[in-house]
């Protein structure tokens, strides 16, 4: 098809389209007057809380703070919430407590924070620390579980 169209001269190459009348798709305007936006305060608290201020010109609110509950070894329950001197401290203190070897190295295999240890898997425990790896990683575990039933 191409071919041919090369043999027939360009003046002689007419093609055809049609533009439909931008008119016809007009879509008439929405009279809202009769709609009631915020109609009772369950609906105004909704909105205040989910950042709709409707024309205030205001910013939507940040939720409020997230309160940190502690557990008794100084480190936030839910392991979600550690930073990374949380994290370098349940290591040394789980070290402790099981006898694996402390150096700086075991902190240096961990630079991350509690949210970075919920993606990994037990073998990425073990690749870092291949003594004692599996009883991190359950340790680990056992914490976010008890965080997440609460």
């Amino acid at each position: 098809m191409i071919a041919w169209m090369m043999l027939i001269p360009a003046k002689q190459q007419k093609t055809t389209m049609q533009v439909e009348s931008a008119a016809k798709w007009r879509v008439p305007p929405l009279d809202l007057s009769a709609v009631s936006v915020l109609s009772n305060e369950s609906d105004r608290r909704w909105s205040n809380n989910h950042g709709l201020h409707h024309g205030s010109g205001q910013p939507p609110l940040p939720p409020p703070p997230k309160k940190i509950q502690y557990g008794a070894d100084g480190l936030p329950i839910d392991p979600r919430d550690w930073t990374r001197a949380n994290v370098w401290t349940w290591l040394i203190n789980l070290a402790q407590s099981e006898g694996l070897d402390i150096s700086p190295e075991l902190a240096q295999k961990f630079p991350m924070n509690g949210k970075a240890l919920c993606l990994m898997s037990l073998d990425m425990y073990l690749s870092r620390v291949p003594v004692g790896g599996k009883m991190l990683y359950r340790d680990f575990r056992v914490r976010l579980a008890r965080a997440m039933s609460l």
